[in-house]
């Protein structure tokens, strides 16, 4: 797992994790990178047509390639979005969830991988909710 890129928050904003729960949860694999705060907010790629719902705010973005490279992006969101019960909830749970989704994209067979997929996480103020896209 390589960290490409860290930005630094203001006071007012924060991560859903940090460094320390993504190395200890996520596997630890050299085809996937990291990447905090690359950009400010999630833009859904110009490749995907789905209709997606979101409805709260984007805080993770888990996406595989066809060669099975895993992209794995952080959204800083604000603190007063994002309180400690959340903050606890996403590392004990939600981090869980993204390795298991993470390792079911990697075991696929080759014929099985028809285009990019990704897996967004958005947090609406009470819960966090995933997203599935596929695109070419």
């Amino acid at each position: 797992m390589k960290f490409t890129y860290y930005r630094n928050l203001n006071k007012n904003e924060r991560y859903v994790t940090n460094k320390k729960q993504v190395k200890s949860n996520l596997p630890n694999d050299e085809n996937i990178t990291v990447v905090m705060g690359l950009s400010r907010v999630f833009e859904l790629d110009s490749r995907c047509s789905a209709g997606l719902k979101i409805k709260g705010t984007v805080v993770a973005s888990i996406s595989c390639q066809r060669d099975k490279t895993i992209g794995v992006s952080f959204f800083p969101i604000s603190r007063n979005l994002c309180n400690e019960k959340a903050y606890e909830e996403f590392n004990a749970i939600v981090l869980c969830d993204i390795k298991k989704w993470i390792e079911e994209q990697v075991s696929k067979p080759d014929t099985a991988i028809l285009g990019i997929e990704e897996l967004i996480i958005d947090w609406d103020g009470q819960n966090y909710l995933f997203h599935h896209v596929r695109f070419l």
